[in-house]
Protein backbone atom coordinates (compact mmCIF):
# COMPACT_ATOMS: atom_id res chain seq x y z
CA UNK A 1 0.00 0.00 0.00
CA UNK A 2 1.81 3.27 -0.87
CA UNK A 3 0.33 6.28 0.95
CA UNK A 4 2.13 8.55 -0.97
CA UNK A 5 0.17 7.10 -3.90
CA UNK A 6 -3.15 7.54 -2.89
CA UNK A 7 -2.30 10.70 -0.81
CA UNK A 8 -0.95 12.63 -4.56
CA UNK A 9 -4.04 10.53 -6.66
CA UNK A 10 -6.42 12.25 -4.08
CA UNK A 11 -4.48 15.79 -4.76
CA UNK A 12 -4.51 15.49 -8.21
CA UNK A 13 -8.04 14.71 -9.01
CA UNK A 14 -10.09 15.86 -6.25
CA UNK A 15 -8.38 19.00 -4.96
CA UNK A 16 -7.13 20.28 -8.11
CA UNK A 17 -5.36 23.54 -7.76
CA UNK A 18 -3.49 22.85 -4.59
CA UNK A 19 -4.18 21.14 -1.07
CA UNK A 20 -6.14 23.52 1.24
CA UNK A 21 -4.09 24.52 4.76
CA UNK A 22 -4.17 22.06 6.84
CA UNK A 23 -4.67 19.37 4.25
CA UNK A 24 -2.56 16.25 5.92
CA UNK A 25 -3.63 12.60 6.05
CA UNK A 26 -5.71 12.85 8.53
CA UNK A 27 -7.89 16.32 6.84
CA UNK A 28 -11.84 15.05 6.66
CA UNK A 29 -11.98 14.44 3.10
CA UNK A 30 -16.08 14.43 3.40
CA UNK A 31 -16.83 17.52 5.59
CA UNK A 32 -14.37 19.66 3.67
CA UNK A 33 -16.03 18.62 0.66
CA UNK A 34 -13.09 16.88 -0.89
CA UNK A 35 -15.21 14.03 -1.59
CA UNK A 36 -18.75 13.94 -2.58
CA UNK A 37 -20.50 10.58 -4.06
CA UNK A 38 -19.52 10.29 -7.62
CA UNK A 39 -15.41 10.96 -6.38
CA UNK A 40 -15.91 8.42 -3.92
CA UNK A 41 -17.72 6.09 -6.85
CA UNK A 42 -14.38 7.22 -9.09
CA UNK A 43 -12.42 6.46 -6.40
CA UNK A 44 -13.61 2.86 -5.34
CA UNK A 45 -12.60 2.00 -9.35
CA UNK A 46 -9.44 3.05 -9.09
CA UNK A 47 -8.62 1.88 -5.70
CA UNK A 48 -10.05 -1.34 -7.09
CA UNK A 49 -7.66 -1.27 -10.08
CA UNK A 50 -4.93 -0.18 -8.52
CA UNK A 51 -4.57 -2.60 -5.41
CA UNK A 52 -6.66 -5.48 -6.73
CA UNK A 53 -9.07 -5.22 -4.29
CA UNK A 54 -12.72 -5.83 -4.70
CA UNK A 55 -15.29 -3.81 -2.86
CA UNK A 56 -18.50 -4.87 -1.30
CA UNK A 57 -21.68 -2.95 -0.84
CA UNK A 58 -21.52 -2.90 2.70
CA UNK A 59 -17.91 -1.40 2.20
CA UNK A 60 -19.25 1.75 1.02
CA UNK A 61 -19.55 3.53 4.26
CA UNK A 62 -18.36 7.22 4.86
CA UNK A 63 -16.12 5.93 7.46
CA UNK A 64 -13.78 4.09 5.11
CA UNK A 65 -13.57 7.86 2.80
CA UNK A 66 -13.09 10.33 5.49
CA UNK A 67 -9.44 10.58 5.58
CA UNK A 68 -6.45 9.36 3.43
CA UNK A 69 -5.15 7.28 6.47
CA UNK A 70 -9.45 6.19 7.14
CA UNK A 71 -8.72 4.70 3.00
CA UNK A 72 -5.10 3.33 3.71
CA UNK A 73 -6.67 1.11 6.61
CA UNK A 74 -9.59 0.02 4.46
CA UNK A 75 -7.48 -0.65 1.99
CA UNK A 76 -4.87 -2.90 3.89
CA UNK A 77 -7.95 -4.70 5.78
CA UNK A 78 -9.19 -5.29 2.13
CA UNK A 79 -5.93 -6.49 0.70
CA UNK A 80 -4.80 -8.71 3.84
CA UNK A 81 -8.64 -10.39 3.29
CA UNK A 82 -8.25 -10.96 -0.66
CA UNK A 83 -4.84 -12.75 0.44
CA UNK A 84 -6.13 -14.87 2.71
CA UNK A 85 -8.81 -16.27 0.02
Amino acid sequence: MNLQLLREHIINQYVKDKAPEGFNDDYNLIDEGILDSLAIMNLIAWLEKQYAIEFDEGDIVLENFNSVNALVDFVQKKSAASADR
